[in-house]
């Protein structure tokens, strides 16, 4: 039986909503990242030695690997390469998401969500 991705709050007013927060400390390796983006093992290589510096036995985080989703498959529209994050088992930021309930712009947030001003 797989497990369901939970839904849970990360911090004072921050959501995550469920799988939001897959792969977030989760590293890999060149194999996985070249058949996950289904690219040859030698571009993998050369875009850690590039990027990072980093021999061709390294590991990359999931921000690491988002990068390198942009610099191998940046030719792609952004599907693609998010869905090539998702093989991966990397974490993939939502293109669509960019506020929620508690997460508005701190000069916009509710005086009652602010840090900054004193409870009443």
């Amino acid at each position: 039986m797989t497990k369901q991705p939970e839904a849970r709050l990360t911090g004072p007013g921050e959501f995550a909503p469920a799988g939001e927060l897959q792969g977030v400390d989760s590293t890999f390796n060149a194999d996985q990242i070249a058949t996950a983006f289904e690219v040859d093992v030698h571009r993998v290589h050369a875009a850690l030695a590039g990027e990072f510096d980093m021999a061709a036995d390294g590991n990359v985080d999931s921000r690491q690997a988002q990068l390198l989703s942009e610099v191998i498959l940046g030719d792609l529209p952004m599907d693609k390469r998010e869905s090539a994050l998702m093989t991966l088992g990397a974490f993939t930021p939502r293109a669509d998401h960019a506020w929620g309930a508690g997460e508005a712009d701190p000069a916009e947030e509710s005086d009652s969500q602010r840090d900054d001003q004193p409870g009443i």
